[in-house]
Parts: structure tokens; C-alpha cells; sequence
């Protein structure tokens, strides 16, 4: 048995596509799809459009992404016309603005029936808990190695655990039980220019059937992705969060998380009480300088000269 486990493709119909033909070449029995799906580049209605053709004629199991469920949250809060909690074109939320505008009610549909959680069961094989952030929260981060891990994986009645969200690949064994991590397929950390997968194969061990990863970098044209953000609008509606983005497709360095919680330390320490989305750009473009975040725009201004 062969496994495909994708996540966090946040838009990047190239990496994603680029993932599923390696896939598809290896001859996968079936697929893992962990969330986000959507969000950080430009491409959602290519991304949503593909996973459902993709969907029609494979054996899929999908879960709900943090991302997904901000879409939920911003529908909702849409109905009830609740302004403050409405996304701006700003550094803090227009990214997510961006996506929401590509997004129809098949989408919302789709995203709304999915689990945050599953356990794969298949006669013959170990059962798998699959997650994008934790059994419990799609926001919680269980980074490798850490407390947080070793406690779900006492918890759970599965000898695996899968999750996503915290775009660093890997895997951990604790108490005789495992924890892999697929990493991102659309915004690799530390890994410019690939995509990261991960194959999930069964085997046996000592007369018992077990399962192994193959943690994959698949090459995809990140250069192409990074232009598309510059002069295809989601820079322009969310300068400083694409501009770091963009920073991690080019080079692999990430700064986002960082930067956005500086930004509003700034703000606060300017004695203004910023009501997210609503913080002014000064403080993300002072966070940025701080990280050293390029300003992509200028470049882009310098070669239409």
C-alpha cells in the first residue's frame, strides 16, 4: 500500500500539480489530503478546480485546514454583517481578502462538510490519526520533538499520527508510537524551489506490517510563483505579508509569523490598541525593515522603467 500525503498547498497550483504527477508516476493507491488548501498565493479557483478533478476518479480522504476555516469565519461574519471582523486591504488580512474573492458556495460547501481530524482504517494495515494542526484545533502546532507531540501521542489511541501546519517535514517516535510531518507542498521553509510531499509505504517488521515515509522535495518553478504574486494583484492588496511570502518562495527563509506579531508589539508600544485586521502599514513596513524582508515592489517598479 501506497499513500500520498499532501498539505498546505496555499494556493500554488504549480507545486501542487507538481506533487500529484510525482505521485501519480509512483503509483499511489490512495491520497491524504491535510489542509489549507488555499490562501498566500494567487491561484485558489486553479487550486479548488484542480483538487476536485483530481478528486473524481482516486480514493481521497480530505480534512479542513486553518485556512479553510478562517474562509468559514469571514462568510459568517459577512451575513451578519459584522464590519470590524470584515478583511481589509492591508497588510494583515488582505492576503486572505484576496483568496476570499476567488472562492464560490461550492467551495464554502466543500470546506464546511470536511473533518478537522480522521483515523484511517484499513483492514491489514496500522490504523492513522491524520490531522492538519492537532486532533483537536487546526491552529495548534506540534512542532517535532516537542511536549505538545509526546502528549497527543499518549492520548491517541493509534500507533501513527500525521499532521501538517507547521511547514517543517519530519518525523519523531515516542513510547513506540510515530509522528510524521509532511511539511508544505505550496511554501517549503528552507527549501526554495521544491515542493514537500511525503509517500507513505507499507512494510513489515518483525513479522508486523508497519508504515514508512519518504519525505519528498519535488522541484517546481518557484520563480514563476513569485512573479505572479508581484504583478498579478495579491501584492498590491497585501504589501508587507505577500513581500515575506514571496521572501520564503525565492529563498526559503520565512518571516511572516514573526513579522506580523512585531508589527503589533509596535503598535502597541505606539499606545494604540490595534483591533486586528486593523493596524496601520507603518508598523508591518518597520517590522519588515527589521527582518530585512525585501520590498518586491520596488524591484518590480525598477524593471518596468
Amino acid at each position: 500500500m501506497k499513500i500520498g500525503i499532501i498539505s498546505d498547498i496555499h494556493s500554488n497550483i504549480y507545486a501542487f500539480k507538481a506533487c500529484t504527477e510525482y505521485m501519480e508516476k509512483h503509483k499511489c493507491d490512495e491520497y491524504f489530503f491535510l489542509g489549507d488548501y488555499i490562501s498566500d498565493t494567487p491561484y485558489t479557483r486553479e487550486t479548488m478546480d484542480y483538487l476536485y478533478e483530481f478528486m473524481e476518479n482516486r480514493t481521497c480522504y480530505l480534512l479542513r485546514g486553518n485556512r479553510e476555516e478562517y474562509m468559514l469565519t469571514q462568510q459568517e461574519a459577512r451575513k451578519k454583517k459584522c464590519t470590524e471582523q470584515m478583511w481589509i486591504s492591508n497588510s494583515a488580512s488582505g492576503n486572505l481578502l484576496y483568496t476570499y474573492g476567488q472562492l464560490v458556495d461550492k467551495d464554502f460547501d466543500f470546506f464546511r462538510n470536511l473533518p478537522i481530524t480522521f483515523i484511517y482504517e484499513k483492514a491489514g494495515y496500522p490504523s492513522i490519526t491524520c490531522c492538519h494542526g492537532s486532533p483537536a484545533s487546526s491552529r495548534e502546532l506540534l512542532q517535532l520533538n516537542e511536549d505538545p507531540v509526546k502528549q497527543w501521542l499518549e492520548k491517541i489511541d493509534t500507533d501513527y499520527m500525521i499532521c501538517a501546519h507547521t511547514h517543517y517535514p519530519g518525523e519523531m517516535t515516542y513510547k513506540n508510537k510515530h509522528y510524521f510531518n509532511s511539511g508544505s507542498v505550496g511554501i517549503s521553509i528552507d527549501d526554495a524551489g521544491y515542493a514537500q510531499c511525503m509517500l507513505l509505504e507499507s512494510g513489515v517488521e518483525n513479522g508486523t506490517t508497519i508504515w514508512k515515509p519518504q519525505f519528498l522535495k519535488v522541484p517546481y518553478d518557484n520563480q514563476k510563483v513569485a512573479q505572479d504574486m508581484i504583478t498579478g494583484g495579491l501584492l498590491s492588496i497585501a504589501p508587507w505579508f505577500v513581500n515575506s511570502n514571496i521572501l520564503t518562495i525565492l529563498t526559503g527563509i520565512d518571516c511572516s509569523a514573526k513579522m506580523v506579531e512585531l508589527a503589533e508589539k509596535l503598535a502597541l508600544e505606539d499606545n494604540v490598541q490595534p483591533k486586528w485586521p486593523h493596524i496601520d502599514e507603518k508598523y508591518f513596513e518597520e517590522a519588515a525593515a527589521y527582518y530585512k524582508i525585501p520590498d518586491y515592489r520596488a524591484r518590480n517598479n525598477e524593471k518596468e522603467r
